[in-house]
């Protein structure tokens, strides 16, 4: 839309668009018809890889009820994008939320992959959450020097000066 565009550009110019907080969405609602009626289902946005900047308690509402709720708000890196990431830190039951007892190792600054998946029984989602692994230096990684001089196939001699032959091998 032209219109809605140049208002835009005319209001951003003049700094009077507000800065609006993107959060992290791991499903979004689409509409399906089932038996003729437009139905709202959930479904997953697939793998978001991100990055944990910042982490604090806070409140929020709850998404199905309403109610206000202790939450674990994260500010996430999405690409170059920083997004909000709540959490709630109770779940239905009142017991602690599975995905605060996943997030307990994670460190500031880890890179993750977190996706929403069908639950394998029954409705519903869970949110997977795995740890990006980290480039290993050259200077972790343990080294084994071997002879300078080479031996047949470069195997390590054992017992002395004396290789094992292949063909002395049990299998």
């Amino acid at each position: 839309m032209d219109i809605a565009k140049e208002l835009f550009d005319q209001a951003k110019a003049g700094g009077k668009v507000a800065e609006r907080t993107e959060f992290l969405r791991l499903n979004e609602t689409v509409q399906v018809e089932v038996d003729g009626q437009m139905v709202e289902v959930k479904k997953p946005t697939g793998p978001h890889r991100i990055k944990i900047i910042a982490e604090k308690r806070g409140k929020g509402k709850n998404g199905f009820t309403g109610e206000e709720q202790d939450e674990l708000q994260m500010i996430v890196l999405e690409g170059s994008k920083q997004k909000m990431w709540n959490v709630a830190i109770k779940d239905k039951s009142g017991n602690l939320n599975y995905l605060i007892e996943n997030l307990m190792d994670i460190e500031i600054g880890d890179e993750l992959v977190v996706e929403s998946k069908k639950k394998a029984k029954g409705q519903g989602y869970y949110t997977d959450i795995k740890k990006v692994a980290s480039k290993v230096s050259g200077e972790t990684i343990p080294t084994i020097q071997l002879d300078d001089q080479a031996s047949e196939g470069d195997r390590p001699s054992l017992d002395g000066d004396s290789d094992i032959s292949i063909d002395d091998l049990p299998f």
